[in-house]
């Protein structure tokens, strides 16, 4: 099978039918690569060229996340071959997922998170005011990163105090944001169409995660966080004040009910936690 002959005609049903990103694109294309140039297997048989090479994925030293991504990619590729009746005949029994067990994200308690932002402000990092907005937007609204730096002023509508958000796969939702947080957006620079910009370029991911990675060193605050602490945190505090999980699958951008339903052990464990903190008989029974 000449694997380059279908490779455009791929990307373009990626694009044009399943909606999806460049980058998603292109990951799913490496991992394609990696399979049809994989020089160890040398074999003219499609089925055992498979077997083979899912028996070496799962013998290497990867993330079971990983190993199920490159398989999910492999095999949906096959059937989209399949479908277009380029290839017959392909075992799919073959492609049988290893057992992922979900981390459980971290997630911090809402009295810890405004501590920390109390704390971040002690910073004398250079635009630690801009940085802060965007974890809090990330806070208050529970958006990606991404799409809290993809921001722009024409996605704000302040005649209900929403924001429109594009997410995973180009999906576009609305969320919403208390009326304090939008005021102190007025006061940025807005000559650039990005609402979060240093030097009229928009900020990037890293220089936000290093922000929370100097406040660590410099013993601002306690922990190492990343900025997707404050987008879990969002979650479980929705959790904890008993919002509907239904709601907080829209607010998220979650495509499927069981990722945001990962968050509500992460709720139970700092409810536990609270309760062994503060409870008036600890330490007397």
């Amino acid at each position: 099978m000449k694997y380059e002959k279908y490779k455009d005609l791929y990307t373009q049903y990626l694009i044009s039918e399943k909606n999806l990103s460049r980058n998603t694109i292109n990951n799913y294309l490496v991992d394609l690569d990696q399979f049809f140039f994989y020089e160890d297997i040398r074999v003219s048989n499609l089925n055992l060229k498979i077997k083979l090479y899912i028996t070496d994925l799962r013998k290497k030293n990867l993330k079971t996340s990983s190993i199920n991504r490159k398989i999910s990619t492999l095999k949906n590729f096959l059937k989209f071959l399949q479908s277009e009746k380029i290839i017959k005949q392909i075992n799919f029994q073959e492609f049988e997922s290893i057992s992922n067990l979900k981390k459980i994200p971290k997630a911090i308690s809402k009295f810890q998170i405004e501590q920390i932002f109390e704390n971040l402000y002690n910073s004398k990092q250079t635009n630690k005011e801009l940085y802060i907005l965007v974890l809090k937007l990330i806070y208050l609204s529970g958006l990606r990163i991404s799409e809290a730096l993809n921001l722009k002023w024409s996605d704000i509508n302040h005649h209900d105090n929403s924001i429109y958000v594009y997410g995973k796969g180009s999906k576009e939702r609305k969320v919403f944001i208390i009326n304090d947080f939008l005021e102190h957006l007025k006061n940025l620079n807005k000559k650039n169409q990005f609402v979060f910009t240093l030097k009229n370029k928009k900020i990037s991911v890293r220089s936000v995660n290093k922000f929370l990675e100097n406040c660590y060193n410099d013993s601002i605050i306690k922990d190492k966080l990343s900025s997707h602490v404050f987008r879990h945190s969002f979650a479980t505090t929705m959790l904890e004040n008993n919002a509907d999980i239904r709601h907080i699958q829209k607010l998220l951008g979650h495509s499927s009910i069981s990722t945001t339903e990962i968050y509500t052990k992460v709720a139970k464990s700092i409810k536990k936690r609270v309760l062994d903190s503060y409870h008036p008989l600890k330490n007397k029974l």
